[in-house]
């Protein structure tokens, strides 16, 4: 059975207030009407390509949140393993393969819910052939990659060895 990577960019978030531009302050921008509607219609689009992930690796950002709540309705089963990580917040490409090469061998489909440019940049790095990443990751884009060999047997690859060589882009999608 194939491996699945699904980078998910948060929906449209509100802007910070006025003048606050701290860290705390930009972890508690909510979604604005239209981001909680791109999050449901990413849930729609999920259910409709029969991609529901084992396991989700989140940033704890308010929107990020908001976003895996929208997907939630439309999933099969409704609820599964989440990792809130602090770590995916503001990261670099490296730091969100890092995270994700802690998902457990059992994890067949993994979902990580992060932001920009952290989101685009390791879509890149997955995948440097990738034309459909030119157009831009706005939010609530979703990448979705296969892992080379996956379903090979006994010589499956595992999350830990998750990189450049060993993902292809299957679908870049704006629900």
């Amino acid at each position: 059975m194939t491996r699945r990577l699904l980078l998910l960019r948060h929906a449209e978030a509100a802007p910070p207030p006025a003048g606050d531009f701290s860290e705390t302050a930009d972890l508690a921008r909510p979604l604005t009407a239209a981001g909680r509607a791109a999050a449901q219609r990413c849930g729609a689009w999920l259910r409709q390509h029969t991609l529901s992930p084992d396991l989700v690796l989140c940033s704890p950002s308010v929107r990020t949140r908001q976003t895996l709540e929208g997907l939630l309705p439309f999933q099969q089963p409704p609820a599964f393993p989440t990792r809130f990580c602090p770590e995916i917040y503001e990261a670099p490409p490296e730091a969100l393969l890092a995270q994700i090469r802690t998902a457990p061998v059992q994890a067949r489909t993994v979902l990580l819910i992060g932001h920009n440019p952290g989101i685009s940049a390791l879509a890149r790095l997955l995948d440097q052939q990738a034309i459909a990443l030119d157009q831009g990751f706005a939010t609530a884009s979703l990448a979705v990659f296969s892992m080379w060999g996956s379903d090979t047997g006994t010589d499956t690859p595992n999350w830990a060895q998750c990189d450049g060589q060993s993902l292809t882009l299957d679908t870049f999608a704006r629900p």
